[in-house]
């Protein structure tokens, strides 16, 4: 012991400096990896409750975007119920509309058909014979 008292007597101050920057240096580089290892580790704490959050976020929107999907399927059915009953309306209509048609043609014809007389008594007796009463004046003879 009595020689490693010695040993330090005779290290000269420049020496000394020296060792007790090093020793400095090496506590210093020490808390600072601790320093480093504990902001890392908030650091990643934060990253994670951010992450979760966004994925809690994310599973939100696509609930809500399901439950949009699902309502606009059961609008688009009922586009196409009411587009097929359209389509039956106008097929019904277009069955009329040609009937009407028809009706017009037959119409059309029977008033081709239909021949005036032009002589007063020809028509007259043509209403007697389709059940008219006469309208000639009946003089007394």
């Amino acid at each position: 012991m009595n020689s490693l008292l010695s040993f330090i007597k005779k290290m000269p101050l420049w020496l000394w400096v020296i060792v007790a920057l090093a020793i400095l240096l090496l506590v210093n580089q020490i808390s600072a990896s601790i320093g480093n290892r504990s902001m890392f580790n908030l650091v990643l704490d934060q990253i994670r409750t951010d992450q979760s959050g966004v994925v809690q976020t994310l599973e939100q929107n696509m609930k809500g975007y399901e439950a949009e999907i699902q309502r606009l399927t059961g609008e688009i059915d009922i586009v196409r119920q009411g587009q097929s009953i359209v389509r039956a309306e106008n097929e019904r209509l277009r069955g009329v509309v040609s009937e009407k048609d028809a009706e017009i043609i037959a119409l059309r014809r029977e008033r081709e058909n239909i021949t005036v007389s032009t002589d007063p008594d020809a028509l007259v007796n043509d209403l007697h014979g389709l059940g008219f009463g006469t309208a000639r004046k009946r003089t007394h003879d």
